[in-house]
């Protein structure tokens, strides 16, 4: 009787923790494509993240080297385009560290039932 009822229980408790996850990797959608393709799709658009305000600060820098002032290009660029790269690959980051621990929490899961199932 009590082998029916623990059963369901740690089925139950690995929903809640993929309801934990689903809340915790917020742009990552489970279940409805691989994790790793969608970590790659949020690499390139990092990449991108990156690429468009490098393109923006050496038109600044150009644009107030004109003038003979590329100092301020400068300074105007790592004040308005900087943090944006930054905070991009931060972001990235920490999605693709908690993307990580997610799979390796599922991975530790599967193989739990999987023994538990046998016997």
């Amino acid at each position: 009787m009590t082998t029916g009822s623990a059963q369901p229980q740690p089925q139950q408790d690995w929903k809640d923790r993929e309801r934990y996850w689903r809340r915790k990797l917020g742009r990552i959608r489970l279940g409805a494509e691989p994790v790793e393709e969608q970590v790659a799709r949020y690499r390139r658009v990092t990449w991108m993240l990156t690429a468009v305000p490098l393109a923006l600060a050496l038109m600044f820098v150009g644009l107030f080297a004109a003038f003979r002032r590329p100092d301020v290009g400068i300074v105007l660029v790592l004040i308005l385009l900087l943090p944006v790269v930054v905070v991009a690959w931060i972001d990235f980051g920490l999605l693709r560290l908690r993307v990580a621990r997610y799979t390796r929490e599922r991975e530790a899961y599967q193989r739990g039932e999987a023994t538990s199932g046998r016997t």
